[in-house]
């Protein structure tokens, strides 16, 4: 089951330095929630792995990433990561390219993602894997600007695995929430679910 997400943010920072950060993806990788290089292959090649949690089992996708296209003069990069769990349930795979164009006082990120989804993940549907697209992106996007504006508090996503259930659980409210709620009003509850999603996290690890 193949799912198409694209997606622009504009950060305050200029071109040149959100590239620098873009274009590594030692740097990128901090972002994405649950997940973590474990070996740089060569310069274009990486294998990782995306922790998900289910209760009280934590399991690793492992993966791996790959620099299909760069090209620094048109700030545009071209990446393929591919990753399967452990027991060969499930498994996915991600081209996705970002491109950033210059503006007066920052610069725009615009994203296309093509996620291809086989086994237990597909079983979710359509809708539902978007709407998780949905909200990982927007925590991808809060971190993104954080790192680039140099925050030593932000706490990026990868460093603890992905709380599947909840995710599931706020991916189902969001679906419902935009069949009521057009437009603007149902993107900025999307972006309420992805702060909510942080604060209980932190929530949990005070706790512990």
């Amino acid at each position: 089951m193949a799912v198409r997400v694209e997606k622009t943010f504009q950060v305050q920072e200029p071109v040149e330095q959100v590239w620098a950060f873009l274009s590594d993806p030692q740097k990128v990788v901090t972002c994405v929630p649950g997940a973590h290089i474990t070996e740089q292959v060569d310069d274009r090649n990486y294998k990782g792995a995306i922790r998900v949690k289910v209760g009280p089992s934590v399991t690793d996708f492992k993966g791996a990433v790959e620099i299909v296209r760069i090209d620094p003069d048109a700030h545009e990069i071209e990446i393929l990561g591919k990753g399967q769990d452990l027991r060969g349930k499930s498994s996915a795979s991600m081209k996705m390219t970002g491109k950033l164009r210059a503006l007066e006082n920052g610069t725009e990120v615009n994203s296309v993602s093509e996620v291809n989804v086989v086994g237990i993940l597909a079983q979710m549907g359509g809708r539902m894997v978007n709407e998780v697209s949905n909200i990982m992106f927007e925590q991808f996007a809060r971190c993104f600007r954080e790192q680039l504006q140099g925050d030593a508090e932000a706490e990026a996503p990868a460093n603890k695995p992905i709380r599947a259930v909840g995710l599931a659980f706020s991916a189902l409210k969001a679906s419902l929430r935009r069949r009521e709620k057009p437009g603007a009003d149902a993107a900025k509850e999307d972006e309420e679910t992805g702060k909510t999603e942080q604060e209980t996290d932190k929530e949990d690890k005070e706790k512990t």
